[in-house]
């Protein structure tokens, strides 16, 4: 589905920030640390989320006004009872008058019909008005015509079954504004039974068509071509870093529905577990069939992507190694070894085991007092990334300093390494506080994702928060969870 494409990305993207990235390094350097290989455990909890999916009944209206004829029954039954015999009391004895017989005539046409609802009804109403007429009555007189009105209505409650067709169950109801009848010898006679019975043939046929446009909804479809989307590997970020989203589908829900006017609104929802690479390219799921229709809860409104964040560290070491040139630029202030110019190159990053990682690269220093060589080797600085849950920044704590060196500098390097200058660079490069940079990105996002179009039905998305938990380093990348709350809704685009 396209609506959880973008919902993926607005997750993604909000951390990038925070993980410019992840892979291995291929060369150890000499008196690195040790090269961690532990996988990451990533969390199988599902994220949720819930789709309102809206339907424009119009087109069911157009096809119960199109097809259901406007005279919906006539009648010609002579040999009818009129007036039925009755039983006169003279005092000395009982006598029973005749039933009067007549032939009754007469039609119902209907007005236009309406669609509407509320709740879980969805009403078809038509205005109904009849004549009828007793003719030949006793086989003496003409007889009269009389007139009636009613409001038919139809109630419909409807369900999507476990094989994701849409059906409904209709209950027909109306009153009589006016029953038809006529006056005869001083008396009103009705002819509601005559009507309640023709009226049957005409439920059946508004519930057939009723059925067969239900039927036409392309729900099936769609629910189809979002779970084979879903299984793809998305291009999330095409570079400076390169990201891709991976979705697991488990289920798809129904938590009902609800009618509006000529709305009706059906309450879907996906679980499915979400993960997110940040310079590495996960392999793509086989989608298996569509699988029967879950329940939803109908109280849950809001998706909730659970996003587990892996960063390869690969992406970092163009981040650190810029920081570190542009520092380079100025002199650092080394206590005993004066005004230093260095040169950092070959900057690699990995993860070293316990939940820390491991800078290197190759140093080469020149001091300002003629007492102090020049001097070069390689050196490391190993530590352990930390984070609180909701903020949006990054530090490193337990610095630790290792490398070779030659001979002669080796002090020299390791006070350079030492200083609050150089491990302020790495710290800063690595770990920004991006508070504002972040509100504006999720600002983008959130217009960007207002409205889209697809080819089955038009989506919107709503971001409504973003939460970051504790970034923790493995062999394998680093890893940042991120929980993203949302509204998404859609629209069929049409019946057909």
């Amino acid at each position: 589905m396209g609506a959880l494409r973008r919902v993926a990305m607005a997750g993604a993207a909000a951390v990038l920030a925070l993980l410019a990235g992840c892979s291995d390094a291929a060369e150890r350097l000499p008196a690195a640390p040790p090269r961690a290989t532990d996988r990451i455990a990533l969390p199988q909890e599902p994220s949720q989320v819930a789709v309102d999916l809206k339907v424009d009944l119009a087109d069911l209206e157009r096809a119960l006004e199109r097809e259901l004829p406007r005279r919906l029954w006539q009648i010609d039954r002579p040999g009818s009872e009129c007036i039925a015999s009755k039983k006169v009391d003279l005092a000395l004895f009982e006598v029973k008058s005749p039933k009067i017989e007549c032939r009754i005539v007469g039609q119902v046409t209907r007005g236009r019909i309406r669609l509407g609802g509320k709740g879980q009804a969805l009403l078809v109403t038509m205005p109904v008005s009849g004549t009828l007429a007793a003719r030949d009555v006793a086989g003496i007189f003409k007889g009269e015509t009389g007139t009636g009105a009613a409001e038919v209505a139809m109630s419909l409650r409807l369900d999507l079954t476990r094989d994701w067709t849409l059906a409904g169950q209709s209950r027909i109801d109306y009153r009589w504004t006016r029953a038809p009848g006529i006056d005869f010898l001083g008396r009103r006679i009705t002819f509601t039974s005559e009507a309640d019975r023709e009226l049957a043939p005409v439920k059946r046929q508004v519930e057939r068509i009723v059925a067969r446009e239900l039927a036409r909804l392309p729900v099936k479809p769609t629910a189809q071509a979002g779970w084979r989307e879903a299984h793809q590997v998305i291009e999330l970020n095409r570079a400076n870093p390169a990201v891709w989203g991976r979705l697991t589908p488990q289920a798809f829900r129904f938590g009902g529905y609800e009618v509006r006017g000529r709305e009706l609104t059906l309450r879907l929802g996906l679980d499915a577990l979400f993960e997110t690479y940040v310079g590495i390219k996960p392999e793509a799921n086989a989608p298996g069939p569509l699988p029967p229709l879950a329940r939803r809860d109908a109280a849950e409104t809001d998706s909730l992507l659970h996003i587990p964040v892996v960063a390869d560290y690969a992406v970092l070491e163009p981040v650190i190694a810029k920081a570190l040139a542009k520092r380079a630029a100025r002199p650092f202030a080394i206590r005993d070894y004066g005004s230093v110019t260095a040169r950092f190159e070959d900057i690699r990053v990995y993860g070293t085991g316990k939940g820390r990682i491991a800078v290197g690269g190759r140093f080469t220093a020149t001091s300002d007092l003629p007492v102090i060589e020049q001097a070069s080797g390689t050196i490391w600085l190993t530590a352990r990334p930390v984070s609180t849950p909701g903020s949006r920044a990054v530090g490193f704590a337990d610095v630790a300093i290792t490398g070779e060196t030659d001979i002669v500098g080796e002090a020299f390097l390791f006070a350079l390494a030492n200083s609050p200058e150089f491990q302020s660079t790495i710290s800063d490069a690595l770990a920004q506080n991006f508070e504002k940079d972040f509100e504006s990105l999720r600002s983008k996002i959130e217009r960007a994702l207002a409205a889209r179009k697809g080819r089955i039905t038009d989506y919107s998305i709503a971001i409504e928060n973003i939460a970051t938990g504790q970034i923790t380093a493995h062999g394998e990348g680093l890893y940042l969870p991120v929980d993203v709350t949302a509204r998404v809704s859609a629209r069929l685009q049409r019946l057909n």
